[in-house]
């Protein structure tokens, strides 16, 4: 969730090892290489499905009226060009071998080497947002080794934060490219959005990213997978998209995730939801959200971001001076749209009254939130385990979600979310769960990248599914590092 985490284990030279970052071709033609597709080839026979949106009495009486915490009514377009690629450009090939050393280089631990050469590039697709037809964009990585037909899975790759503003999403990070190859490398389409308002392509979306708000986060990251299904069937070659769909997301990606989950049954129908990896979510953004308004914490700066960011999404971004005291009722929008990193500007302060309004903390004092509206229903819309949208479990006895934890996680408060495990288990939701001893944030993610793939490929295969409501204690996951 901390700006910048995920790309910190990645950073130093992998551009200047790989000599690929930076390589913004058109697409057609690029330059052949070794993960290249053979232009030669012709277009595959992909089967491309309508997209889906609600159409049952219960999906419907979601899509009919979304609009909660006083934003004005809308409703979900159902259009046929939902997930249509308008624009796309190169990014760089990856040869197995190529990547199996990036991995090594990196001290990234993967369950078996890279098996597939693959292709990266850069998407813009339509989707939508509060009833209207805007554009997103992603990366988009797939494999081009494969000498006879082949329908693959999706697998949504969903980014931690990145940034509130245009070109701040992974589409744009050398690292995050990486990392979308090294996934495809097992086969797997992979599709990275951006999310709203950090795109790199196609119509500038005009606004802040709705950060940590889960409807515009899922509905842009299946419209990705459909414009993926779209993408490599105008590809030449072998390589279809099938229609099961799985998932991985990370820190405020993992919050992502779990409202893929919720919200795919609705918006998405044409899929098979098959899996899902929930890493360091922040799902009680009701709990996280009073900790870091009563105390100085790693999740202070988060707090005052997502207060900067989302009242333009719900309409009231006038009322921002209700929850923060000037200059910063100006000053931090301000800076979320001027910069990726928006630095001092929602740096911790030295104390909370510096930048909260009495009011805010006054009310948070009480010990909740609740009763202070607005912004009360902002935070528990959005969280997992508050959120008024019912869920519908999909029906496959393979469908699952891993629930990852770092058991020294700073940022991202285990004990809360220990407990958001429980709850959301407890009301049927099919978890199982992992915490990484000793680890922190950023090293959840990466020491427990050996347990989330073996069990993505599980739930790709239809393995049965046992959900696990009595959480294991922290051990140590197969990537942590070997002790010096």
């Amino acid at each position: 969730m901390k700006l910048t985490a995920l790309t910190v284990a990645l950073a130093g030279g992998l551009c200047l090892l790989v000599g690929a970052c930076g390589d913004d071709d058109a697409v057609t033609p690029p330059v052949p290489d070794a993960g290249a597709p053979d232009l030669g080839r012709p277009l595959p026979e992909c089967t491309l499905p309508t997209p889906l949106v609600a159409g049952t009495p219960e999906t419907d009486a979601l899509a009919n009226a979304p609009a909660r915490c006083g934003a004005p009514a809308y409703s979900w377009l159902r259009d046929a060009n939902l997930g249509e690629v308008v624009d796309r450009r190169r990014i760089s090939s990856y040869a197995a071998d190529q990547l199996a050393a990036l991995a090594v280089a990196v001290e990234v631990s993967l369950p078996r080497p890279p098996e597939h050469n693959v292709y990266v590039e850069r998407v813009a697709y339509k989707t939508q947002d509060r009833g209207r037809s805007v554009e997103s964009s992603m990366g988009l990585a797939f494999p081009t080794d494969d000498a006879t037909a082949a329908e693959r899975p999706i697998l949504l790759f969903l980014h931690g934060t990145s940034g509130f503003t245009a070109n701040c999403g992974p589409s744009m990070d050398g690292n995050y490219q990486i990392l979308a190859a090294l996934l495809a490398s097992y086969g797997w389409i992979v599709a990275m959005p951006d999310y709203l308002g950090l795109e790199s392509l196609g119509t500038p979306y005009g606004a802040l990213h709705p950060y940590l708000v889960g409807e515009p986060t899922a509905i842009a990251s299946l419209d990705a997978a459909r414009a993926a299904m779209h993408a490599v069937a105008s590809r030449p070659g072998n390589l279809c998209a099938s229609t099961k769909l799985l998932v991985i997301g990370m820190s405020q990606g993992g919050h992502a995730a779990l409202w893929v989950d919720r919200l795919a049954p609705y918006y998405a129908r044409e899929f098979e939801l098959a899996g899902v990896v929930a890493s360091v979510p922040p799902a009680d953004l009701n709990a996280e959200m009073e900790r870091a308004l009563t105390e100085l914490v790693d999740g202070t700066s988060n707090a005052i971001a997502t207060i900067g960011a989302v009242p333009q999404w719900y309409g009231f971004a006038d009322r921002v001076g209700e929850v923060l005291r000037a200059p910063y009722d100006v000053d931090v929008p301000a800076a979320l749209a001027a910069d990726c990193n928006p630095g001092a500007a929602i740096d911790t302060p030295a104390t909370l009254a510096d930048v909260f309004t009495d009011a805010l903390i006054s009310q948070v004092a009480t010990g909740s939130i609740a009763g202070f509206a607005p912004w009360d229903c902002v935070v528990a819309e959005n969280s997992l385990t508050s959120t008024p949208i019912p869920r519908i479990t999909p029906a496959s006895s393979s469908y699952g979600i891993l629930y990852v934890l770092g058991e020294a996680d700073q940022l991202v408060h285990t004990p809360f979310e220990r407990a958001s495990y429980d709850t959301l288990c407890a009301a049927g939701m099919p978890l199982q769960y992992a915490e990484c001893a000793g680890a922190g944030h950023v090293d959840a993610i990466y020491w427990s990248l050996p347990e989330s793939l073996d069990f993505l490929t599980a739930r790709e295969h239809g393995e049965p599914f046992t959900p696990q409501c009595t959480r294991p204690a922290a051990a140590t996951c197969r990537g942590t590092p070997a002790a010096p």
